[in-house]
């Protein structure tokens, strides 16, 4: 568990308070202290408006949980009742509370009892998205495509974002024109996250890019949150929005089934773009038509991922992946989100696909060996790990790189937590521009120029990409940040 101090609020003890909670678990066997991490992501219904709900996320150790809960991993995607303490009590279990945007503080709360729970028949449509309209594929493929007009000789870049995901499809000058996840580093991984945070809203003068969101996980979506705030009165988080990032279009999937059911943070964010109309009757959310396997669009494609029996049917591998191709035609870049290679049918029924470029599944997790695909021989072979450096999850695994690298990715494999000083300097702008950053570069061809922003708000927003031609080594596997348990007391702002 976490390193953290006591302090003690006289004015809050013995506060309670009883969630229901979506509960995600991340198991890690080989890791004897935490044995993995578990997730509740939380509400409670208000009694003054059963339509508004307080929101809680809580994270805590496996191995914790486990020694009071018996069966624990079989609660897995099922949803339970947990009352919260504001204080320790006898048997209860600390847990970090876990919150978003600018914020880096540790909270820590007591979890006193762990139930099953079944959800209310409203509350099981409104986390499944049942009932909520689809989008037309013409029109999710027409959003894309005006998006980039104009736009040059195309590329795409993995931004360093810490434990998190954001790519983006990036025109000749650098600016992001359609982003592939727009994720950003939680509290508990904040010490991952780059020095200076990225604007990814800097370049939004000339295209207001949309978002293709390859699932829920809070990571791959959180940089739309501005900020948390612990409220210490009713043990609750209250989330500001990020206002420019809800004036786009985000393109989701609904889940596929109930095992697939969002979370309640993420419930609330969808409600948020619901109620931004970007068009006369058009909110900025636009789901994933039913029963479509695949979007064209201009410069590439998406589709829906359909894992096999053999994988696990979670929101990992029921998303969108997409791959970038210029003009339909030669080599493509992959953007995998955290789906595993089997899910994604293209790599399993296009055996004449090529591959310049990919950005591996779930931060180089363990990925299924067998299947992953191999790179055009003559292309930039790129492959980027977006991962925080030291993350509590061991993120990238050695033996997903051995894979990638005996498949032919040998010639770069980089992760977005090998940061630079970037070089980037522009005539308009002083010589001095130092930060350190990870954003990676990937290319169609090894010749094909570097797009290069001359106007400045590439430089200004922190989304320089590293050239090239800077030499680059392997990443090492992911060493876990070590966790000091001080004492078992809560910690109430």
């Amino acid at each position: 568990m976490g390193e953290y101090e006591t302090k003690e609020h006289d004015a809050f003890e013995g506060k309670r308070r009883q969630f229901t909670a979506l509960l995600e678990i991340e198991r890690d066997e080989q890791n004897e202290e935490t044995g993995g991490w578990v997730i509740f992501d939380g509400f409670a219904r208000t009694f003054s408006d059963e339509q508004i709900f307080d929101l809680l996320a809580l994270r805590t150790t496996f191995n914790s949980l486990a020694k009071l809960f018996s069966g624990l991993a079989e609660y897995t995607g099922q949803w339970v009742s947990i009352e919260v303490a504001s204080h320790a009590a006898a048997h209860s279990i600390p847990a970090e509370v876990v919150m978003f945007g600018d914020n880096t503080e540790s909270i820590y709360l007591h979890i006193t009892s762990l139930t099953p729970a079944q959800l209310e028949p409203d509350e099981y449509r409104m986390l499944t998205l049942s009932g909520e309209a689809r989008t037309p594929a013409t029109f999710i493929a027409a959003i894309l495509d005006f998006s980039l007009r104009a736009s040059g000789d195309l590329a795409a870049a993995a931004y360093d974002v810490g434990q998190g995901n954001c790519n983006a499809i990036v025109d000749q000058y650098e600016h992001p024109r359609v982003f592939f996840d727009l994720g950003w580093a939680p509290n508990f991984h904040s010490f991952t996250r780059p020095p200076s945070q990225p604007d990814f809203f800097a370049c939004d003068r000339r295209t207001v890019a949309p978002v293709v969101l390859s699932h829920w996980d809070m990571d791959h979506w959180s940089y739309a949150i501005k900020r948390s705030a612990f409220n210490p009165t009713n043990l609750t988080t209250r989330h500001e929005w990020n206002a420019q990032a809800l004036q786009r279009f985000w393109i989701g999937r609904a889940p596929q089934t109930k095992a697939h059911q969002i979370g309640p943070l993420a419930m609330s964010f969808y409600r948020e773009l619901t109620k931004v109309h970007l068009f006369p009757g058009i909110p900025a959310m636009l789901l994933w038509p039913n029963n479509c396997r695949r979007i064209d669009f201009s410069e590439g494609w998406l589709e829906a991922c359909d894992p096999p029996s053999h994988l696990p049917q979670d929101r990992n591998n029921t998303g969108i992946a997409m791959f970038v191709q210029p003009n339909r035609k030669g080599p493509a870049i992959l953007m995998t989100g955290d789906a595993d290679f089997p899910s994604i049918p293209s790599l399993q029924t296009n055996k004449r696909l090529k591959l310049a470029g990919m950005i591996a599944p779930h931060h180089g997790s363990r990925i299924t060996v067998a299947d992953v695909p191999k790179p055009l021989k003559r292309g930039p072979k790129k492959l980027v790990l977006s991962v925080g450096n030291g993350n509590v999850y061991g993120h990238p695994k050695q033996e997903s790189i051995d894979a990638y690298q005996a498949k032919g990715w040998d010639w770069d494999v980089v992760a977005t937590h090998q940061r630079q000083t970037c070089p980037h300097t522009v005539a308009l702008f002083p010589a001095t521009h130092s930060h350190l950053h990870g954003n990676v570069l990937l290319k169609f061809s090894p010749g094909a120029p570097d797009p290069k922003c001359g106007c400045g708000q590439v430089r200004q927003g922190n989304l320089c990409l590293i050239p090239s031609h800077v030499v680059t080594s392997c990443p090492p596997s992911g060493t876990r940040k070590t966790y000091i348990r001080k004492k078992k007391t809560a910690v109430v702002p």
